[in-house]
């Protein structure tokens, strides 16, 4: 009996060592490499840029992105500019929009983000976000354009602005902020990943622990009814962050400094570039309450802000015919 005992419990406690081990593997999912990607998510509007940008010292460093350039070479260009975990694919529903009201878009997968790679060197900063995007500006030919991002997107939109706006010729025409983030919300880092990179082979390993049901209940908390997270909406959310690179840059991306994002708001202000924030009143991620801090920091009037009902982070997903609408009446009120 005793001998049947010591059995029974060498047996529990195997099981109880080997279950974190099992319950990881069962959470543990592969990288998709970008050419099984592209059989979905590359388009017959889809281009590759390798565009180059200065780190802090001056040195050149490049990047790969991805990119969807769809209407008339004449027609006026709006850049639409994508959140974080999210891709171009976010915006549809709006290039179908735009494209019918005789407007050109460019559209980025931002760095480390849908089919887009990551700068060499291994670190990042919405600078270099703004700068890479300039890049493919500058290699398209595009002079003058109306920037629109949402959430990091806006950020890297706000920044593209006001540092380049009036700089070698190049000029905004509009900025349309969706839900962006603010100077005041500072890096955005994920907590701990300072330590992380200092052990890569362990940031890389856990970075891979994303089951699809995880993932459908952290961006369930994006939209103001979890309804509009159709599986199709979370079939390319899940395909693109398990592009080669792109779950390990969360942990491993080395923050670059970034400049005083207040004076670039300044800079937005003085230059009397025409700005509209949207904004979802059910943001859980970024609190409606920054839309006011905008209209405050860029001197807006009131019609230049629509906050709307029921709607959360990413309202031009969630109800693409409202805000479409909006946006369109104000690129009809720009001289370009």
């Amino acid at each position: 009996m005793r001998h049947r005992l010591l059995k029974v419990l060498l047996v529990l406690l195997t099981v109880l060592l080997l279950l974190p081990t099992a319950l990881v593997l069962l959470a543990y999912r592969p990288d998709l490499s970008r050419e099984r990607l592209e059989e979905t998510y590359y388009t017959a509007e889809s281009h590759y840029a390798t565009v180059t940008v200065d780190d802090l010292d001056g040195n050149p460093v490049e990047i790969d992105l991805h990119y969807r350039d769809v209407g008339g070479p004449d027609d006026p260009v709006v850049v639409l500019l994508h959140g974080m975990f999210s891709s171009l694919g976010t915006f549809d529903a709006w290039i179908v929009e735009l494209l019918a009201s005789g407007y050109r878009v460019v559209a980025v997968d931002l760095p480390n983000h849908g089919l887009s790679g990551g700068f060499s060197d291994g670190a990042g900063s919405r600078r270099r976000s703004a700068a890479a995007v300039k890049g493919i500006l500058d290699l398209l030919g595009v002079e003058t354009c109306v920037l629109a991002g949402n959430s990091m997107g806006g950020g890297v939109a706000w920044e593209l602005a006001g540092a380049h706006h009036g700089v070698d010729g190049f000029a905004v025409a509009g900025l349309v902020l969706i839900d962006a983030v603010h100077p005041d919300l500072g890096s955005g880092a994920p907590e701990g990943a300072e330590g992380l990179r200092s052990h890569p082979r362990l940031a890389g390993f856990l970075s891979h622990l994303t089951p699809r049901f995880l993932l459908k209940r952290i961006l369930g908390d994006v939209y103001g009814s979890a309804s509009m997270l159709t599986e199709g909406i979370l079939d390319r959310y899940y395909d693109l962050l398990r592009k080669d690179g792109n779950r390990e840059a969360v942990l491993l991306t080395h923050p670059e400094e970034e400049p005083d994002g207040s004076a670039r708001l300044d800079a937005i202000r003085d230059a009397g570039i025409p700005v509209l924030v949207l904004w979802g009143e059910e943001d859980s991620w970024i609190d409606a309450a920054f839309a006011e801090a905008f209209a405050t920091s860029l001197d807006l009037a009131a019609d230049r802000v629509i906050v709307y009902p029921g709607l959360g982070h990413v309202p031009m997903e969630e109800d693409p015919a409202a805000t479409a609408a909006d946006l369109l009446t104000f690129l009809g009120e720009l001289p370009f």
